[in-house]
């Protein structure tokens, strides 16, 4: 797979719960290739969800992924060609840089 040919990337009725939160419903979008994007909104409206599901870090309760013709959501993070850079270290939390 190889993201960065891709004509178009498509959310299609794209969901993922929480146990019974609901934290994203039925998303739907599609972005053309060299199209620029910018996800907006309140701290828990689903951005990051969203981002997660992409880069294949979450897995989606509902709808898919695809990529031109090839559904994505099913294949592994390392599969699909994509990433996200986190705001927060809080990923690693016990880890330093030191020299």
């Amino acid at each position: 797979m190889n993201a960065a040919s891709f004509r178009e990337l498509r959310l299609d009725r794209l969901s993922r719960d929480f146990g019974t939160h609901n934290a994203l419903k039925d998303v739907s979008l599609t972005i053309g290739k060299g199209e620029f994007i910018a996800l907006l909104g309140p701290s828990g409206c689903g951005k990051s969800t969203t981002l997660n599901l992409i880069a294949g870090l979450l897995p989606a309760t509902g709808g898919g992924i695809w990529l031109d013709d090839k559904r994505i959501d099913p294949l592994r993070p390392e599969e699909r060609g994509f990433g996200m850079v986190f705001q927060s270290y809080a990923l690693f939390p016990h880890m330093s840089v030191n020299k």
